[in-house]
C-alpha cells in the first residue's frame, strides 16, 4: 500500500469514529459513516487494481485518486459543524482588528485587488496543477511524494473542523467589510463558496495549507515550478486575509503547519 493510500484511510477512519463520538444528527451521521467506509474500502482495493489493469493505467489511477477523493474529505468534515464556538471566533476577530486595524480598501488599487482575488480561485486548481507538473516533468513517480506532504498538511485542517467551529469573517457583520475593493472575479469566488463549499470556516486554513504544501514539495522535487507556484501561494494567504475569507490566524497557521509536515519530509527521506 501506498503511503498516500494509507494516509487517506486513516483520515477517513477517524472521520468514521468521529461520526458516533460528536453530537451529531442522525443524518449526518449516517452520511459521514458511508462516505468514511466508501472511502476506505477504495483505497484499500487499490492494492489489487494492478491485477486486473496493466501497470501503466493502474499506476496513473493510483496517483491521481487522491485529488478527486479530496473533495470527498471536505464535504464529510464539514457535516461535523454544529454550532460556532463565539470564544474562538471572538479571539480570531480580535487578532485581526490588530493585524489589519491600519489598513484601508481606499489603499489598494483595484488591479492588485483583482490580482489577488484571482490567485485566491487558483486556490482550486493549485493542486491537480501541482501534480500534473511532475507529470509534465516526466516525474508521475514522485506522486506518492507530493501526496505525502499534501495530504497530512491539508487532512490535519479538515481534521480540527469538528472542534474549532468558527464560521467565515465574510459573513460576520462584526468582522468588518474586507478589505480588498469589489471586483467581478470576487463575485465569482463568492457564487463557488455560496454553492460548492460547506459555509464554514476551517480552521486552520485548509486553502493555504494545500497551497503551501504544494509549493513546497514541488520547490524539492522541480525548484522553477515551485518557485512559482510559491509566489501564487503567498498571494493566495494574502488574499484569504484582506478578502475576508478566512481570519489572519487561520493562514498563518496553515501555513506552518504547511511547512512543518514539509520539514518532517525532509527528515524522513
Amino acid at each position: 500500500m501506498r503511503p498516500a493510500e494509507l494516509i487517506n484511510m486513516i483520515y477517513f477512519s477517524y472521520l468514521v469514529v468521529m461520526a458516533w463520538v460528536r453530537p451529531l444528527s442522525a443524518g449526518k451521521r449516517l452520511k459521514a459513516t458511508i462516505a468514511g467506509l466508501a472511502a476506505i474500502c477504495l483505497f484499500w482495493s487499490m492494492r489489487f487494481i494492478g491485477q486486473y489493469l496493466a501497470f501503466l493505467p493502474s499506476s496513473i489511477i493510483r496517483d491521481w485518486l487522491p485529488a478527486p477523493l479530496f473533495l470527498v474529505a471536505y464535504w464529510t468534515a464539514g457535516l461535523y459543524f454544529t454550532a460556532p464556538s463565539e470564544k474562538l471566533q471572538s479571539r480570531l476577530m480580535r487578532f485581526d482588528r490588530r493585524v489589519l486595524g491600519r489598513i484601508h480598501p481606499a489603499g489598494i488599487p483595484r488591479i492588485a485587488a483583482a490580482c489577488l482575488e484571482l490567485a485566491y480561485l487558483l486556490c482550486y486548481p493549485l493542486l491537480p496543477l501541482g501534480l500534473g507538473a511532475l507529470y509534465i516533468a516526466r516525474m508521475g513517480r514522485c506522486a506518492d511524494a507530493f501526496w505525502t506532504v499534501v495530504l497530512p498538511a491539508v487532512y490535519l485542517c479538515f481534521a480540527a473542523l469538528p472542534f474549532a467551529r468558527t464560521l467565515p469573517p465574510r459573513i460576520l457583520a462584526e468582522a468588518g467589510e474586507p478589505v480588498l475593493p469589489p471586483t467581478k472575479i470576487r463575485e465569482f469566488n463568492l457564487w463557488i463558496l455560496r454553492y460548492g463549499s460547506i459555509r464554514v470556516n476551517t480552521f486552520p486554513s485548509a486553502h493555504v495549507a494545500t497551497a503551501f504544501s504544494v509549493s513546497l514539495v514541488l520547490l524539492y522535487l522541480l525548484p522553477l515550478a515551485g518557485i512559482v507556484f510559491l509566489g501564487v501561494s503567498v498571494c493566495i494567504a494574502i488574499a484569504v486575509v484582506l478578502g475576508r475569507y478566512h481570519y489572519a490566524a487561520d493562514a498563518l497557521i496553515g501555513a506552518a503547519i504547511a511547512m512543518a509536515i514539509f520539514l518532517i519530509f525532509l527528515m524522513l527521506r
